[in-house]
């Protein structure tokens, strides 16, 4: 939002989810989460991720996204990237007890497809939703492409670790922070 505006990739139109885009969403999400976890999540992720997305709480949330900032980008008729930031703590930290939130920002949401690595497409997105303000974020372990991108934009591993739920398969997690 307030970061040098990079250029978009060719073909690819970034802009706001509508309600009409949340099956869409959810879809690429789960796909791109089980691309990004290949052997760490559990057999039935798909279906479980899916439930959890709740499709009709998301068309609602892009409906009326109050603080939220969520942008999506299609390259033709697919998706190949999603972002979203938004007031924290979300509401499963808060039944978890993640409290009290490192920041009151958190990039909840910012996923890539594979075929889009290296183009700038992360950058514009992440770009697109997060501000001056700080942010946290989750970052499943091991994932050390995403901690090189988060770390080269000022985050920072928080001295925690925790376990996802069991629809994640109980891995480990933790979060960076960005003051």
């Amino acid at each position: 939002m307030l970061h040098q505006m990079r250029t978009l990739p060719d073909g690819v139109e970034l802009r706001a989810p509508t309600p009409n885009d949340a099956p869409a969403w959810a879809m690429f999400l789960v796909e791109e989460q089980q691309r990004t976890y290949a052997g760490q999540l559990p057999r039935d992720f798909a279906l479980t991720g899916l439930a959890q997305a709740n499709v009709v709480g998301l068309a609602r949330a892009f409906a009326e996204p109050g603080d939220a900032v969520r942008r999506i980008a299609w390259q033709g008729e697919r998706i190949v990237g999603v972002a979203s930031a938004s007031t924290a703590p979300a509401a499963w930290e808060v039944s978890l007890g993640f409290v009290p939130a490192p920041a009151e920002r958190e990039l909840d949401r910012l996923y890539v497809h594979a075929d889009m690595h290296g183009t700038g497409l992360g950058a514009v997105l992440y770009d697109a939703v997060v501000d001056v303000r700080p942010h946290y974020l989750w970052l499943i372990d091991g994932n050390d492409r995403a901690a090189r991108f988060y770390e080269r934009r000022g985050f920072r591993h928080l001295d925690e670790q925790v376990e996802t739920g069991p629809t994640w398969g109980n891995i480990p997690m933790h979060r960076m922070l960005r003051d």
